[in-house]
């Protein structure tokens, strides 16, 4: 049995507040229907100007809105904490002091017989994909930084993948 881990792919993905949802979203569905191996009817929508693939799945598209409103709660809660503690982020940091961040993977598994030297017994899933989005918002302290921030969301679409 192979016992090389599996791929890891880490995506960077920098919205402001109010495009966070889609940003990440377009991200999660591209990456859904990239590994949809069922034959689908391939469908678009457009996030910030850009037309994305996704699975026209009522199962998919559930998962991903569970996972991105958990995420986005998160974020708020960072964003807005309570005034009696401290806020610290572990991303302020790591990500420049540009604003509070958040990730969500995803891991595709398969499952595969356990075997021993004499049998067969039972099944382990192994993981043989994994992605993983690691999301910064930046929040403009002035109103003359919020055109930079709104600009620079698509960004991560188009240059920020990495395989470590």
């Amino acid at each position: 049995m192979d016992q090389r881990g599996a791929p890891e792919f880490i995506l960077d993905a920098f919205a402001d507040p109010t495009s966070v949802r889609d940003v990440v979203r377009g991200i999660l569905h591209t990456i859904f229907f990239l590994r949809y191996f069922p034959s689908v009817l391939p469908s678009t929508r457009d996030v910030l100007g850009l037309e994305l693939a996704y699975v026209p799945d009522p199962e998919i598209e559930t998962l991903i809105d569970q996972r991105v409103a958990g995420l986005v709660r998160q974020l708020e809660a960072e964003r807005h904490p309570p005034h009696h503690h401290q806020h610290s982020s572990p991303f302020d940091g790591a990500r420049g002091g540009l604003g509070i961040g958040g990730q969500i993977t995803v891991q595709f598994f398969e499952k595969r017989r356990r075997k021993t030297w004499y049998a067969i017994r039972g099944e382990d899933e192994v993981c043989w994909e994994s992605w993983t989005v690691k999301v910064t918002v930046a929040d403009p302290r002035t109103e003359g930084n919020a055109p930079k921030s709104a600009a620079q969301p698509t960004q991560p679409y188009k240059t920020q993948s990495s395989k470590p």
